[in-house]
């Protein structure tokens, strides 16, 4: 029986700066129960917190611009359908300003990456700007 294969990803996605706790854990419980309803794994969450955006963005749901933005980070396995799922329940939900995925590996096993180890990984950090 052949073995099942899955890409792995990181998206990221800003939250509007005055949304609540509940919300953002709302958003994170979706989020994580997406990638694991489709047979994926969660392999980092980072809460990045409130952050300066680089321009302003209109959120068409509240008619206002916002300067800042809440950052929050995932990098995931899954099958490469999950992806659209992901994105599609961010675009409907009216807190979230901006997102994006990139695909970081595609053709993996699930179980020879999940055992690789953590010092392995390459640690993302959020852009801090312009070093003086």
């Amino acid at each position: 029986m052949p073995v099942a294969r899955q890409r792995e990803y990181e998206t990221i996605y800003i939250l509007r700066p005055d949304t609540d706790d509940e919300f953002r854990a709302g958003v994170r419980d979706r989020v994580e129960g997406i990638v694991e309803g489709q047979e994926g794994h969660i392999l980092k969450f980072d809460d990045w917190g409130q952050r300066d955006l680089g321009y302003e963005i209109r959120d068409k749901g509240a008619g206002k611009r916002f300067g800042r933005g809440v950052y929050h980070y995932y990098r995931y396995i899954s099958p490469n359908d999950t992806v659209a799922e992901v994105e599609r329940n961010l675009r409907l939900m009216d807190g979230v300003l901006k997102y994006m995925t990139i695909k970081v590996d595609e053709n993996l096993i699930p179980e020879e990456r999940l055992a690789r180890p953590e010092e392995e990984e390459v640690e993302v950090l959020p852009y801090q700007g312009e070093e003086e």
